[in-house]
């Protein structure tokens, strides 16, 4: 809760002021205490599930802060929005939309909170357009789909020319090395080899997709892992939908709040960070002690 505050209240002041309370100036994004990290929409994003499932607990309780964190909700979503990170943004959808669809008592209160946060949104981009540009208008425009002829000789492009490029570079590496791949973290040492390069945009630290990126660089065998656990993830979803359909709990909507948080790890059609980057998977991790804490609690 600490953190998330301190976080709307800079990230805000940064956004309006152009630069945040210790003075650190706006680099084109919103980065708040993160500096020239551009990672604000992302921490936010991936946390946001399990700080709102634990919020839950802790409001059964304490009613009196409904409403306080109820605009903390509200707040950090917008905010994810004016950083412009645009992975985090479709994250944070993502995850509401999953909560909304299959939690017990959840559909009210998290639709409003979304609801309420696009409000605002639409209310800010009025205001200041640019992170609307960004993550809109930008997106389109790198996608091919406003320029009729620059589409008609280029095609569309999957997020962006860089992004496509990455992903031929990468999908050439599994190629040559289906089994174990180029090795972690080598994509940025193969990518400008000659037979996998695809044009200037074929480098960078990573190809930008998790499934891809575990495929170039630890091949199928890493691949296996990553794909069972999607298939479990699919699997007690797919139950939990089923028994939900007949009046039967599976999941608490503790336990849907956390699996939102998961998904945003597991869905493969988006741009992503480093696979291998310790940070994203410490947050993704955190998510399960709590998953197996909750269901160790049923169970006794």
């Amino acid at each position: 809760m600490i953190c998330f505050s301190v976080l709307i209240i800079d990230g805000f002041y940064q956004y309006f002021f152009g630069y945040n309370i210790l003075g650190w100036e706006l680099g084109g994004r919103v980065t708040s205490f993160f500096g020239e990290e551009k990672i604000l929409g992302s921490y936010l994003s991936r946390l946001w599930p399990i700080f709102f499932a634990l919020s839950l607990i802790l409001l059964k309780n304490k009613k009196s802060l409904f409403f306080l964190f109820i605009l903390v909700f509200i707040l950090s979503e917008v905010l994810i929005f004016v950083s412009g990170d645009r992975a985090a943004f479709f994250y944070i959808n993502l995850s509401a939309i999953f909560v909304i669809l299959i939690s017990h008592k959840l559909f009210k209160l998290r639709l409003m909170i979304l609801l309420s946060s696009i409000i605002l949104i639409v209310i800010i981009s009025f205001i200041n357009p640019t992170a609307k540009e960004r993550v809109f208008d930008y997106t389109l425009n790198q996608m091919n789909l406003i320029n009729e002829d620059k589409r008609n000789k280029d095609g569309i492009y999957i997020f962006s020319m860089q992004h496509t490029h990455h992903y031929i570079t990468a999908y050439r590496m599994f190629l040559d090395n289906k089994i174990l791949g180029v090795g972690i973290k080598n994509f940025r040492n193969f990518c400008n080899k000659e037979e996998y390069i695809e044009s200037r945009f074929s480098c960078s630290t990573h190809p930008h997709n998790t499934y891809i990126q575990i495929l170039a660089e630890i091949g199928i065998i890493g691949f296996l892992f990553l794909l069972t656990i999607l298939i479990i993830f699919c699997k007690y979803t797919y139950r939990h939908i089923i028994l939900k359909s007949k009046g039967i709990q599976y999941f608490t909507d503790f336990e849907i709040c956390v699996l939102s948080g998961l998904l945003i790890y597991l869905w493969p059609f988006i741009p992503t960070g480093n696979v291998f980057n310790n940070w994203i998977n410490i947050i993704m991790i955190i998510n399960l002690p709590f998953i197996i804490w909750s269901r160790k609690l049923i169970k006794n």
